[in-house]
C-alpha cells in the first residue's frame, strides 16, 4: 500500500471514530423545575431555573441537542418526574428525573 493511500485510509477511519464517539461528548445540564422563589431560596449549584409550566417552551435557552443529559428535580420528585416526561415527549433522550431536593443534595452541591 502507498503511503498517501495508507494516509487516506487512517484519516477516513480516524473520522469514523470521531463520528461515531460525539454522543459521549453531550453536555450535562440542572434543570430545576419548581418556582422561582424556591429556587432563589435554594438550588444545586450551576442548575438553571425552569419552572414545569414554562419548561417547553424555554428548554431551548439550556439546550437544543436532544442527546445532552438533563438532570431534573424539584420538591419531591413529581414535578421533575412530570418533566422528564414531557421532555421525553419532545425527544430529549437523557432526560433524567432526580427526584426532590433533599434526594439531588446528597449527589450535588447547593447554593443557599
Amino acid at each position: 500500500m502507498s503511503e498517501p493511500t495508507r494516509l487516506l485510509k487512517n484519516m477516513l477511519l480516524a473520522g469514523a471514530v470521531l463520528l461515531t464517539s460525539t454522543a459521549s461528548w453531550a453536555a450535562e445540564h440542572w434543570i430545576d423545575v419548581r418556582t422561582a422563589d424556591q429556587y432563589q431560596e435554594t438550588h444545586v449549584q450551576g442548575a438553571v431555573n425552569i419552572p414545569l409550566k414554562q419548561l417547553a417552551e424555554r428548554i431551548g435557552e439550556v439546550t437544543q441537542d436532544k442527546n445532552d443529559t438533563l438532570y431534573l428535580y424539584c420538591n419531591t420528585g413529581n414535578q421533575s418526574g412530570k418533566a422528564e416526561t414531557l421532555l421525553q415527549k419532545m425527544g430529549y433522550k437523557n432526560a433524567v428525573n432526580e427526584g426532590g431536593l433533599k434526594d439531588v443534595e446528597k449527589k450535588q452541591p447547593l447554593v443557599k
